[in-house]
């Protein structure tokens, strides 16, 4: 008990914040009860945002890896999830049929396992050569998914069954989006988060203090892969339908980046916030501006990294304050 007080004692220590947070989950969950489908898939959506978004930080934003092949692992885990519930569509053997929640673990479960494995290999690359890396990666399991259609239905698709209602999967979403959060919030205060931030800053020093290199990406890029396969799961099992395009394509690796981006990159509260604004932003434009909303969309970003460079979570800083332990608070703590 005394290491989770102190790993979590300052995240609650400040009353303004603890109070939002309660609302904003409290909120949350009223959602699918008090608002329209559209509203509740809207939302839903948000979360799924929240969950990549925090999760590519991880690699991205704490430990310098820029992975852009984040969407295969969401992509895995939503077909694996998939082929759990609903065996029969990929001509799988009806006796590995399981539950939903069951079926979800275990696409997190290969999502981590595929970066586990996959990571010696890719991280014998560095910069743009391992951002390179990780996309092929992708392309490769949206090629092999395509083309084994008894699998993955192909470009038609592969439509999933499950017992549980909409609610209930939308409740337990914004569940699991608060455990990644605090996984990751937990990791970042912890000394592998110091390590992350120490590779971040120079692999080179890092190494020359004892500090495995290898040992923090890996574990970054897996438990961060790992995350992302949730978020497929619980996509696919909400959604009822998935397909290796729209599941596996770039622009959920574009939009993952726009959310880390808008919100600042290296911060905690930055996915949240940037999940909100982009998600905001693109729901009005698409409602107001029509077929001009993409374009609208683009440009506004633009502007806001060029103006906002450090994202919302620096503008909100500047002028309310720091709740966040920076890498230096966060060292003489360990020190101590």
């Amino acid at each position: 008990m005394a290491s989770i007080t102190d790993t979590f004692g300052d995240l609650f220590e400040n009353r303004r914040r603890t109070e939002l947070a309660v609302v904003g989950v409290l909120a949350l969950l009223a959602v699918p009860y008090s608002t329209t489908p559209y509203v509740t898939d809207v939302v839903f959506t948000g979360l799924v945002f929240v969950m990549l978004g925090v999760s590519w930080n991880l690699v991205a934003g704490y430990a310098g890896q820029i992975s852009l092949g984040h969407h295969a692992f969401f992509g895995v885990g939503a077909f694996v999830s998939a082929w759990l519930t609903t065996p029969g569509r990929a001509n799988l053997p009806e006796a590995i049929q399981s539950p939903a929640l069951l079926a979800i673990a275990v696409g997190t479960l290969v999502a981590g396992l595929l970066a586990l494995t996959l990571g010696p290999v890719l991280f014998r690359l560095s910069g743009h050569y391992f951002a390179i890396g990780t996309l092929a990666v992708a392309a490769i399991v949206q090629l092999v998914l395509l083309d084994q259609r008894r699998f993955s239905g192909g470009s038609t698709g592969y439509y999933v069954q499950n017992s549980l209602s909409e609610d209930v999967f939308f409740v337990l979403m914004v569940l699991a989006t608060v455990a990644v959060i605090l996984v990751t919030y937990a990791i970042v205060k912890s000394r592998s988060g110091l390590g992350m931030r120490a590779i971040h800053d120079d692999e080179d020093a890092a190494s020359s203090l004892g500090v495995n290199p290898l040992r923090y990406k890996l574990l970054a890029f897996t438990v961060a892969s790992a995350m992302a396969g949730l978020a497929g799961g619980f996509y696919a099992q909400f959604s009822l339908y998935i397909n290796p395009d729209s599941t596996l394509g770039v622009p959920w690796m574009v939009d993952t980046l726009v959310v880390v981006v808008l919100g600042g990159m290296g911060t905690m509260a930055g996915p949240i916030l940037g999940a909100g604004l982009f998600l905001t932003l693109d729901t009005v434009l698409r409602e107001t501006a029509g077929e001009l909303a993409t374009t609208i969309e683009g440009a506004l970003i633009i502007i806001f990294v060029i103006f906002v460079p450090g994202g919302l979570y620096k503008l909100l800083k500047d002028r309310y304050g720091d709740d966040e332990p920076n890498a230096a608070e966060a060292q003489a703590e360990q020190a101590e």
